[in-house]
């Protein structure tokens, strides 16, 4: 490619030349309202907050809200929740993302988090709860506390993943944010 007098390429095709035309008003505009590149990144992120995208925080607070509802086998609303029908209210209003019904369909979403690499809104998954396989699922808050519709008897709780109980069941965590 041709350079020019400051070895700098010069674009040779027109959508090339309309793509370096296209920064440079980018940067002028930002430069007008006396922004930085950083600055637009900020904005942008809040303007994708504002269209339903929450954030792992969100999902806490939402979570969080919930605390002492029900448990219903099969719920997914505040009459009453089971495991996997609490995430995926949460999710579906914190954030608007469908995140399925079952455990192992929400397990199937996102990518895989190391133990204790957990952030707020990740989901925590244990198996051979009370079935063979993934079997139980939570939100992560935050000190190695999650927050799930545990049981008829408890209904929706907060627990530590360091407990007896979960941290011998414990399977796995995905981030979905």
């Amino acid at each position: 490619m041709p350079q020019n007098h400051t070895n700098k390429e010069i674009p040779r095709s027109r959508v090339e030349r309309a793509i370096r035309r296209r920064d440079a008003s980018g940067l002028v505009v930002l430069a007008a309202l006396g922004l930085t590149w950083n600055d637009a990144g900020r904005h942008l992120a809040a303007a994708a907050k504002k269209d339903g995208r929450g954030n792992g925080r969100d999902v806490v607070r939402l979570a969080q809200k919930y605390k002492g509802a029900k448990y219903k086998w099969g719920g997914a609303s505040p009459k009453g929740f089971d495991c996997s029908g609490f995430a995926w209210y949460v999710y579906k209003k914190a954030t608007g993302t469908d995140i399925s019904r079952g455990v192992e369909e929400q397990w199937r979403h996102g990518r895989s988090v190391g133990r204790g690499k957990w952030r707020p809104g990740d989901l925590v998954f244990f198996e051979n709860t009370f079935e063979r396989g993934l079997s139980h699922v939570g939100i992560y808050i935050s000190k190695d506390n999650f927050i799930h519709a545990e049981n008829e008897k408890t209904g929706v709780v907060i627990s530590s993943l360091e407990s007896d109980y979960y941290s011998k069941h414990y399977a796995g965590a995905r981030r979905l944010l």
